[in-house]
Parts: structure tokens; C-alpha cells; sequence
């Protein structure tokens, strides 16, 4: 939405210069961090052009700028042409456009006709949803809002890991220990029994070959369709996903496909064929891989194992065959960690040796660790920070931060705001709890290790969740109150003439920062989705909460520069501007994973 703020100085500078006007749209940008001014032209490539300075030809091009808008400040800061525009004519050319579509700051076609696949959370069966996983998840579900919202199809995946040796030593545990399938059911938790389960019969596989020999059998029958082995593997799935969905109900995270690597059992052989017939394998101490020293690897790839085992390569590419061939993306996204990186770089080198038409389509979305508070020192784990746990260094589920967080909101604003009560004092601290966990994650760049902490995290000021949540519920609660004050919209009573002099009321500089805000939005949506960032958006939307705290805290002081002041029309242009920041920080919350409470 910046585009259309300079274009009128836009036009003016390109008709001086005699290049195209797209061309100084595209160059004129936010300043450098420090100046003060609104936009900056960078005169590098258009004085080379010139034959001149850049200096030079900003100093000549500042009283044309100004010439093309009254009120506006242009300056020359070395090779920089410094904009400042009049709040009222922000105002103007905004206004209008957010009262016909609230949300079009956050809005984008720039994946318009294209299919984004994007596999992100993808837990293992039988096992809970450590804290950790919050950000494979969380960036995952983010980024599905992100590309959605930037025009693109999008398609959620969950790849399960339903499938691998682990199994075949789960069943022979079950076997070992005469379990029962009424056992299981009367467990209290399900995933816990089996996760107990799995951590005892590998402890005996250690320690007795036997042992570890029954598990590869097992294993192997559940690979050759046994009837008992695959009846318990279905069951174990059953119980896993129930507890899964659990936790992502919490979330409010959904999936468009549950393939896990189980689906994708009988058509890695397919792709092996394919290999073998193309001379890319080579047999390596009775294993299958693929050379990619050609390719700069130290190491071939192993396709696999001797004893006929596939492996995530050979799985990760049949998945991927099969998801090009359903949905014909243009993009497909892997959001897994780091330390996964070596391992999708060898894939997609195998996806480009057989030539496939989606090799340059792949991304693997790296991230860092997730750091935790660990207030209890013991011998193994000091007083600090740690890598997935707290409580005495005990490993934390994403269940019990997400549970443990909202039970701490719930206090919160108890304290705050005692006559809120019930199911709505519920709500908002599940808004809150859970909001304070997921933008603590993302409010940082994927890369980087991030740090939780459950005072840090649930502070109202500062970088966190509920400060962006309570600037939305203080827009809201504004607009309660105007509505008390004026039953019939005043906005709605204006005559046309008189509803195009409204936005000409914002001639505040607070006004303006909002505004610049919000039309800075657009842009950090296409970056979030260009880069794979959500921190990118999670940064804008800090700046836009900032801006609206400054306004409104300014009205605490200033009776004429609240909304709600002396002045019916200015009244009502302020109220404008509310609903439009509202509906935008709203909106970015939501595209985050957030709730935007209406009331805190």
C-alpha cells in the first residue's frame, strides 16, 4: 500500500527525469533506520543515468517533490532524497481505501495461480508433542496463513512418522509384556503408555541380543503386511493421533493431509527402479546409494540399508512424486530444524539428478532450538537455560507449556480486570496464554535459538503476544465507548461532501505513524513469504502496536487529542482510523496464529 503514498511525488520525479514512473515507485522506500523522514529515493543508479552526482541530483530533485504535494518535506541527506509527508494527506489517500476493505493492507497477489505445499509439524507415532515441536508447527501454521493470504493455494501436510524400525520394537515390546488392547484403553494417557513402552523394550534391546533380534523381526513383518503387526501399528496410530489433534486444537492448527510415511510404503520401490534403470545407484557394503561427489557431498546417499530397509530419502522423495502429481506446486516447503539441513540438501541433489520438473521448487525452512527456563538445578542440569526442558531439567510437552501458560493468563487478568468472569475470563486467557507461547516463537527469526520464558513471554509491555493482543482489545473497547456515546455511527450520518473531508481531521504525526504502519503491511507480508520470515510480519506488527500506544497515550494527558473529544468530526475521523488499525493488527494476529481479543 506504500506504492500509492509517493506515487504522486513518483510521477513529478519521473517526468523530470524522463524515465518510466513504475521505476521510482519501485525505488523509493522506507529510510535508513535513524532519519526522519517517511520514504527515502536512493539517487545511485538515477545519477549514474545523469551523469551526475547523487548528492548532486538529490538536491536537484527536492523541490520538484515538493512542488508535486503541498505540505510535503523533501530533503537532501547525501546521496538520499528524504520524504516527509503531511499527515492529512496520508490520511486522504488511506482512509477510503481500509473503510471499503479493512484487511487490504494484508492482502497480496503475488501467489495468485500458484500451489504451495507446506509440511511442517510432522511428530512420530507414539510419541507426545515435546515443546519443541512448537516451532516446527507454529512457523509451519504461520507460514500457511502467510502464503494464503499472499494469493497462493495452499496445502497443509502433516508428514507422520508412522512407519521405520521404531515400530517393529514397539510390537515386540507389546508381545514381550503381554499387553492388551483393554490395557491400553484404560490408560490415562495413551501416548505416555506407548512412549513407556518403546523406552523399556529398547533399554532390553541393549542389553540382550535377543531382544534387539525380535524387534528387526517384528519390524519386519510389519514391512511384509502381517496381519497382527499392522492391527497394532493402526491401533498405536490411533491413539498418537488422537492426542496430536488434541494439541492442535489448542493451537488452532489444521492440516489438508495426514500422509504419513506409512502411505508412501509401496511406492519408494518405484523410485529405487527408476535409479537403478537411470545408472544413478551403486551397491556400497550391500546398501543402495547414490554417488553426489559430482554434486560437491563427501558422501553418497543412502537409499537402502542391506537388510532391504528404505530410508527418509527414498521416502521424502516418493512423497514428493506424489504430492507433485495431486497438486502440481510450485513451491513445497519444509519446515524441520536445522539439524536436518545435510539431509535435505541430499535429497533435492537426487531430485535434480533424476531431472524432476519440481527440483528447483524445493525449500527446506531451517530453524533453530527451542531454549527453556530450568529453575530447578539437579546433578545433571543446572539453574539456566536448556534445550527443551524445565522443571528440574525434565522435558516438557508442548500440552503442558501451552496449559501451564494459560493457566498463568488466567491470573493475570484476574488481577487486571476481576469483573471480566466465566466463560469469557476462559477465553481470553486461553487467547492470551497460548498467543504469549506461539509469538514468543515467532517474533524471532527462524534461524536463531529462541528463548521461553513464562514471565517474559506473558509481560503486557515489550515484544510479546499480549501487547500486541491489548492494543487490539484497547481499539476495541474505544470503539465500545464511542458507540455509547454516538447510537447512530456518526460515519454513516455524514453526507458524501462531508465524508470526504473526514480523513483532512488526522493531522496528528501519532495519526500518520499508524498509517505508515499499516501501509508498510503489504510489504512485510511479500517479505515473510519471499524469505519463509514470519518474524518479518511479527516485527510490523510491533511497530503498528507501538504506534497506536503512542497516540492513544498521548490522548491520556490531552483531552483534545483523545478519539473521543470535543470535536464531532474529528471525533469521527479518529474513529476511522481506530477501526482500520484495529481490523489490520487484528488481522495480523490472526495471520501469526493469534486470537485478537476484543477484551483483556
Amino acid at each position: 500500500m506504500q506504492e500509492m503514498l509517493v506515487r504522486p511525488v513518483a510521477a513529478a520525479l519521473a517526468a523530470h527525469l524522463g524515465v518510466p514512473e513504475a521505476m521510482l515507485v519501485g525505488l523509493i522506500a522506507p529510510p535508513a533506520k535513524g532519519q526522519a523522514a517517511d520514504f527515502a529515493l536512493p539517487c545511485f543508479q538515477l545519477a549514474k543515468a545523469r551523469g551526475v552526482s547523487p548528492p548532486q541530483l538529490a538536491s536537484e530533485l527536492a523541490p520538484v517533490a515538493e512542488r508535486a504535494l503541498p505540505g510535503l518535506r523533501a530533503a537532501a541527506t547525501g546521496p538520499f532524497l528524504n520524504l516527509t509527508l503531511p499527515a492529512a494527506a496520508v490520511a486522504v489517500a488511506m482512509l477510503p481505501v481500509l473503510a471499503s476493505d479493512p484487511v487490504v493492507a494484508l492482502r497480496s497477489a503475488v501467489g495468485a495461480g500458484r500451489t504451495a505445499c507446506i509440511d511442517f509439524s510432522s511428530p512420530n507415532i507414539a510419541k507426545h508433542l515435546a515443546f519443541h515441536h512448537i516451532r516446527s508447527t507454529m512457523i509451519g501454521n504461520a507460514l500457511a496463513h502467510l502464503y494464503d493470504a499472499a494469493g497462493w493455494k495452499v496445502v497443509r501436510i502433516n508428514f507422520l512418522g508412522d512407519w521405520g524400525t521404531a515400530f517393529g520394537r514397539l510390537i515386540a515390546g507389546w508381545k514381550r509384556e503381554g499387553l492388551t488392547l483393554d490395557q491400553l484403553a484404560a490408560a490415562p494417557d495413551k501416548v505416555t503408555f506407548l512412549n513407556e513402552l518403546y523406552v523399556r523394550i529398547s533399554q532390553a534391546a541393549k542389553a540382550d541380543p535377543v531382544v534387539e533380534a525380535e524387534a528387526r523381526r517384528w519390524s519386519k513383518a510389519l514391512e511384509d503386511g502381517d496381519a497382527e503387526a499392522r492391527h497394532l501399528w493402526q491401533v498405536f496410530k490411533d491413539a498418537s493421533l488422537a492426542e496430536f489433534e488434541r494439541v492442535y486444537g489448542l493451537l488452532g492448527v489444521r492440516f489438508d493431509s495426514w500422509k504419513g510415511e506409512a502411505f508412501y510404503e509401496d511406492k519408494m520401490g518405484p523410485v529405487l527402479a527408476e535409479l537403478e534403470t537411470k545408472g544413478l545407484t551403486s551397491i556400497s557394503e550391500g546398501a543402495t546409494v547414490v554417488d553426489l561427489t559430482a554434486q560437491g557431498f563427501k558422501k553418497p546417499v543412502l537409499l537402502k540399508r542391506a537388510d532391504g530397509g528404505t530410508l527418509y530419502a527414498t521416502r521424502d522423495l516418493a512423497a514428493c512424486d506424489d504430492r507433485f502429481r495431486e497438486y502440481a506446486f510450485a513451491r513445497s516447503i519444509y519446515v524441520v530444524d536445522l539439524g536436518q539441513g545435510l539431509h535435505f540438501k541430499e535429497w533435492f541433489a537426487v531430485a535434480k539428478r533424476l531431472e524432476r520438473p519440481y527440483a528447483e521448487s524445493l525449500r527446506h525452512v531451517g530453524f533453530g532450538v527451542v531454549l527453556m527456563w530450568n529453575d530447578e538445578a539437579t546433578a545433571e542440569t543446572p539453574v539456566g537455560w536448556a534445550k527443551g526442558r524445565s522443571r528440574g531439567g525434565k522435558v516438557m510437552l508442548l500440552r503442558e507449556v501451552l496449559e501451564e501458560a494459560v493457566d498463568r493468563a488466567r491470573a493475570i487478568v484476574a488481577e487486571k480486570n476481576p469483573e471480566i468472569l466465566g466463560d469469557e475470563r476462559e477465553r481470553i486467557a486461553r487467547s492470551v496464554g497460548i498467543g504469549a507461547v506461539v509469538f514468543n516463537d515467532l517474533k524471532n527469526g527462524r534461524t536463531g535459538d529462541v528463548k521461553f520464558k513464562f514471565e517474559e513471554a506473558l509481560r503486557f509491555d515489550g515484544e510479546t503476544g499480549p501487547y500486541l493482543q491489548f492494543a487490539h482489545a484497547r481499539l476495541c473497547s474505544i470503539e465500545r465507548k464511542f458507540a455509547e456515546k454516538y447510537p447512530e455511527d456518526p460515519l454513516v450520518l455524514l453526507s458524501p461532501e462531508e465524508k470526504a473531508k473526514v480523513p483532512m481531521w488526522l493531522n496528528l504525526e501519532e495519526e500518520k505513524a499508524i498509517l505508515l504502519a499499516i501501509a508498510r503491511l503489504r510489504s512485510a507480508l511479500e517479505r515473510a513469504v519471499e524469505s519463509d520470515e514470519p518474524s518479518i510480519l511479527a516485527q510490523a506488527l510491533l511497530v503498528l502496536s507501538s504506534a497506536i500506544s503512542s497516540w492513544l497515550t498521548a490522548g491520556n494527558a490531552i483531552v483534545e487529542r483523545r478519539v473521543l473529544c470535543p470535536h464531532p468530526e474529528q471525533s469521527a475521523a479518529r474513529l476511522a482510523l481506530v477501526r482500520a488499525a484495529r481490523a489490520s493488527l487484528g488481522e495480523g494476529l490472526r495471520l501469526l496464529g493469534l486470537v485478537a481479543p476484543e477484551r483483556m
